[in-house]
């Protein structure tokens, strides 16, 4: 069934010519329907289409063309003329053709080839003249600006805008009630349209419960657009907490406690919430002595509101502990705090000036009261009843949210939250009650004992935590626990400085009409011109977009698609009501301070694609026009980092401020240039216009792009009226950025090119065969007996947590050089050695599931600390078995080649543009009766081979952007339901194919993606209503025939052998099999692992 169907007029062109043109009358057809699938949509007139949709072809003029085609393809065609010129033609004919397949040694059958070729261009081009037969520039322009070659390379496409507004307009229509849910009738309404006919109540039954997710009755667009799309979402990291964190620290298959726990130690000292501006203007009295004193006022006046409960915190642990050792800690820590001392400690309290008698039995509690009332005194004020609830209340619900995980949320409280980083903290106010306030040592002795006794506690508090994460379960709580502590903190300092500025929110005086803000009015258009270069064909983030003013004119200048979001729903009216408001001009209203978060949660109104531009990047210019100076410094720094992450390698990031070093029109005073930051100041530009903004020096923006990976391109410094300066800077995304090397993910990462040599491939046993070693082995037989003895499967099983500490000595050791050899040496190990057997029972009698599943846990223990086994598609591991289905059987839809017996041709593993996988491995429990043999190459030697073959036009083929097949479900015939026939219905199907779009080969700078499977490519093709290129058929045909002659293994795997290949530079394949009756079936296990993270973690230790 389709959705829409040819108009009658189109089926009796179709019949009159069917008989003279039927190649370009088919492509005409599935342009036509294309088309209708875009105006249906809504886009129709809102992109560039390829020529051939718009049916006004137009060879006169070889410009037009070029302008609609991608770069890539610009340089095809000029390498195709310089190719001409080498074979002494002016077009190209099948003369030429011949001199091409010559020279690239194309071994293949030829007869036909060229007349594909010809239709090619005719389906490009109605006006080609196929007798002819000769191919011009101008008719190859045409060609590249075709669909197959064009759509899956357009912004609107592989954004998934185009499929992304065609299913909410099929929501919208049958939406009827306008309430934004579907009803049963109007999910009737939904398939009648679907299907073409009247679905049966059964039917309806089935597919209203397969998109009712939540189970309330009713199906809101949330649900609609997340069963229709299918996307592959990268889940975002719970412990990918910063630059200086790894997410591979949090599975104690790569790390010990104690690394653990160093790592997350050098994450808290590292951060804000320890190091904060504030802490520092207070120590060096960069306020002056008067503002530095009522600012640790008002600063230690709230901070009493919020470090009463840490007696109870110590008591409450105690009531979890069982340790007598860990028991003493706490007690001893306990007797401290509440004013019981050594001697030693009270001899050297003495020496430094503290009184004996002023702290001796006297809870620490009532010191820290005496020292507040002790500044109140001396400043004659006192803010204790005027401190606003805002300032303490993240604070507070970091620690009732920490204290609900029980003991390991107490631990982050008191060792990570408080001990481990208060001697940092207190350094710093005691520093700045010296120098504003000139307090002695015994009036400061509650800073002073905090300093020197926290020190202790955290050296004795460590013993405790490194006892209490040995799971990945128990690390994620206590990451989870430490991040929401210290970011509290973090908006602890800022809420102070904000009290103490004596403001409460930015405001602005603005003359609307006029569009007359912050000297707006001069500079929109230095900022304009600031990305002008980037603009055509792009897809733009307007961050703080207001009015909407900016966007609509970037894409009045030839962008593809704006988002704009602001804070302000009014603004964000104003902008969604405007009279010239086009269709991919979105807006959405939202904290810019959480952006990645607010447009994840909005992606239904953006229709921004919730799949792989969240990881890689999805906007390849953003714009941020006097934001930052309404944000304090940590709320600049978390929107610049979610910046970076959302734009494209490659990418632009320009802003514009006010001028850092000016204020209200007149030089900032040196003093205070410092001491001003983060601070609510009041700036008038001109008469009309006024305004509060939160202070920053040049460094504190400057430093906010580098951290967070920008590349400062260009600083321009506008005056925009005789009393005011803007600042403009223009950053890059690197083209080589990847993921930080802390939250690395294979999306966003090419891995190392890695080829072979001839040795190798001459003798591959000694290249990639590893013997498993006997204490490996050991430890792996033993864990996994044991665990199968206690009802362990691999699906309850964190290998990492269930057993004991220290289980896998020799396992781990031996997995970091496997690892080593698939990422950075041969990228395929075979490891021999696993003896199935020793699962088998005592009496004689194999028992095959106890085999199985006992081979099984040794297999996904062994993966787990390879790399992180990704389960999130499949399963964590999925069983090899033929389930008798034809997987090249045009009629089996979305059936995977590892539930079939045929062949499996030359292929890396994963079909989806947003998921990829470093490294697949395979276990074999039982081989095939007859066939069944693995195949391996190496995708990078190919890749340089081919490269010296292939003219550039033709390697433009295995570069440019090619659509794949959707395979989901993966167990079968994953069509079997109505539900999932509703995602696959053709209509959808086509446009998800568009979206699906990806080359064979990325490569960079010594670094690669080679990502294939014919099959999938063909049958995508097909469901589109493509025809096949033939330019791009021949350069598979070249592709797959060089990846043959490489390859160097072809065997039955043997039982008990692991196969694992990174699955970025090898291919692999198998030989069509046979079971034998009577005999065990062929029985393979494969694992899906993610292992760059955990490599870059690795090398950091080294």
């Amino acid at each position: 069934p389709i959705l829409y169907k040819e108009t009658t007029e189109a089926k009796g062109a179709a019949s009159k010519t069917k008989t003279q043109e039927p190649a370009r009358i088919l492509a005409r057809r599935a342009s036509l329907s294309f088309a209708e699938l875009l105006t249906e949509s809504g886009l129709r007139a809102s992109i560039t289409l390829p020529a051939k949709i718009d049916g006004n072809v137009n060879t006169s003029s070889s410009h037009t063309c070029n302008g609609d085609i991608s770069e890539g393809a610009r340089a095809a065609v000029a390498d195709w003329t310089l190719q001409l010129k080498f074979w002494g033609k002016s077009c190209f004919d099948e003369e030429a053709f011949s001199f091409l397949l010559d020279d690239i040694g194309y071994t293949r059958p030829r007869e036909g080839l060229f007349d594909d070729l010809l239709e090619d261009v005719a389906y490009a081009d109605p006006n080609f003249d196929v007798s002819l037969r000769s191919i011009s520039v101008d008719n190859l322009r045409l060609m590249y600006a075709s669909e197959p070659y064009l759509i899956p390379d357009q912004a609107v496409f592989n954004n998934g805008e185009a499929l992304m507004s065609f299913v909410e307009t099929l929501f919208r229509k049958a939406d009827v009630t306008g309430d934004n849910v579907l009803d049963y009738d109007e999910v009737t309404q939904i398939l009648r349209r679907l299907y073409g006919a009247e679905p049966t109540q059964t039917v309806v039954d089935e597919a209203f419960k397969a998109l009712d997710l939540n189970g309330d009755g009713q199906v809101d667009f949330e649900e609609f657009k997340s069963f229709m799309l299918k996307a592959n979402v990268n889940d975002v990291s719970v412990s990918a907490l910063s630059s200086d964190f790894n997410e591979a620290i949090m599975s104690p298959s790569y790390s010990t406690d104690l690394e653990f726990v160093y790592e997350l130690e050098k994450y808290c000292k590292a951060h804000r919430g320890v190091n904060h501006h504030l802490l520092e203007n207070l120590a060096s009295e960069a306020f002056g002595k008067k503002k530095t004193a009522d600012l640790l006022l008002r600063f230690l006046s709230a901070y009493s509101k919020f470090n009463s409960n840490f007696i109870s915190h110590i008591n409450a642990l105690l009531e979890t502990m069982d340790n007598l050792d860990h028991i003493e800690v706490l007690r001893k820590n306990l007797e401290e705090e509440m004013g019981q001392y050594s001697e030693m400690t009270l001899v050297e309290g003495e020496k430094m000036g503290i009184k004996r008698e002023s702290i001796e039995g006297i809870p620490h509690r009532q010191l820290f009261v005496e020292l507040v009332e002790l500044l109140e005194t001396k400043l004659a004020r006192s803010y204790s009843k005027f401190i606003p609830d805002y300032i303490c209340e993240k604070l507070k619900h970091a620690v009732e949210e920490s204290t609900k995980h029980g003991k390991l949320g107490l631990l982050a409280i008191l060792y990570f939250g408080s001990e481990l980083i208060v001697p940092q903290m207190y350094s710093y106010i005691l520093d700045g009650l010296r120098l504003s306030m000139g307090l002695t040592n015994d009036e400061a002795k509650f800073f002073l004992l905090h300093i020197d006794m926290d020190n202790d506690h955290a050296d004795a508090l460590r013993e405790i935590i490194v006892a209490n994460c040995r799971t990945k379960a128990e690390r994620l709580v206590l990451v989870k626990c430490t991040r929401l502590l210290l970011d509290a903190r973090v908006s602890f300092y800022d809420s102070v400085l904000k009290y103490g500025s004596e403001m409460s929110e930015p405001v602005f005086g603005v003359n609307a009409a006029n569009h007359r803000c912050f000297s707006d009015i001069a500079s929109r258009s230095n900022v304009l011109e600031m990305c002008s270069d980037y603009i055509k064909g792009a897809t733009v983030l307007d961050i703080g977009c207001g009015d909407g003013h900016i966007s609509r004119e970037l894409l009045h200048r030839g962008a593809t698609k704006t988002v704009g979001i602001d804070v302000s729903s009014a603004m964000i009216e104003a902008a969604s009501e405007h009279p010239e408001k086009m269709r991919t001009e979105y807006y959405v209203v939202g904290d810019v301070a959480q952006l990645k978060l607010e447009l994840l949660n909005t992606t239904n109104q953006t229709n921004l694609m919730p799949g792989a531009g969240f990881d890689m990047g999805v906007f390849d210019v953003t714009i941020a026009s006097f934001l930052f100076n309404c944000m304090s410094i940590t709320e600049m720094n978390q929107c610049v980092g979610d910046v970076y992450s959302l734009t494209k390698p490659g990418g632009y990031f320009i802003f514009i401020v006010p001028h850092p070093a000016f204020n209200s029109g007149r030089g900032r005073d040196s003093r205070n240039y410092f001491a001003d930051r983060d601070l609510l100041l009041e700036q008038q530009i001109e008469d009309e216009l006024k305004t509060n903004t939160y202070s920053k020096t040049l460094q504190d923006y400057t430093d906010a792009v580098i951290t967070n990976g920008f590349e400062i391109v260009k600083l321009e410094e506008v005056r925009t009226t005789p009393t005011a300066t803007n600042l403009i800077v223009k950053l890059r995304k690197s083209s080589d950025a990847s993921s930080s090397s802390n939250n690395a993910n294979t999306l966003n990462m090419l891995p190392k090119k890695l080829t072979w040599s001839k040795a190798a491939m001459k003798h591959p046993h000694n290249a990639f065969v590893v013997k498993i070693p006997f204490e490996v082995k050991k430890e792996l037989y033993v864990a996994a007996l044991n665990a199968y003895e206690e009802g362990i499967s691999v699906d309850k099983l964190d290998a990492a947590g269930y057993f004991p500490v220290n289980s896998f000595v020799a396992l781990r050791a031996f997995s970091v050089s496997v690892r080593n050899r698939l990422l950075h040496e041969t990228g395929l190990v075979l490891l021999k050695g696993l003896d199935l057997d020793t699962f088998s029972t005592l009496d004689t009698t194999d028992d095959p599931d106890q085999v199985a599943a006992c081979s099984k846990l040794v297999y996904y223990i062994i993966c787990s600390h390879i790399g992180t086994v990704d389960g999130s598609a499949r399963g964590k591991l999925f069983d090899v078995k033929n389930k008798h289905i034809d997987a090249m059987d045009g009629k089996n839809d979305n059936v995977l080649f590892s539930v079939s017996d045929c062949e499996a041709t030359w292929h890396t593993d994963g079909a989806s543009k947003d998921k990829v996988y470093d490294c697949v491995g395979l276990l074999c429990i039982n081989q095939s009766g007859v066939g069944g043999k693995s195949k391996i190459t190496n995708a990078c030697n190919a890749f340089d081979s081919v490269d010296h073959i292939l003219p550039k036009f033709m390697m433009h083929e295995l570069t440019r952007p090619i659509p794949r097949d959707i395979l989901e479900n993966g167990k079968g015939r994953g069509n079997d339901n109505v539900g999932t026939q509703l995602s696959r219905t053709k209509s959808i199907l086509r446009l998800r194919i568009s979206y699906n779009s990806y080359p064979i080969y990325v490569t960079k700078k010594g670094r690669i993606r080679f990502r294939y499977m014919r099959h999938w490519i063909e049958t995508a093709h097909e469901k589109v209503r493509w025809r096949l290129p033939t330019m791009l058929r021949i350069a598979m045909d070249v592709l797959d025939d060089t990846l043959t002659e490489g390859c160097c293994f072809h065997e039955r795997l043997e039982r008990g052998d692991i196969l694992i290949c990174n699955n970025s530079c090898v291919a692999h394949g198998r030989d069509a099999f046979q079971d034998v009756p009577g005999q065990p079936s062929r029985h393979l296990v494969r694992a899906w692992m993610q292992c760059q993270g955990v490599d870059l973690y690795e090398a950091s230790k080294r």
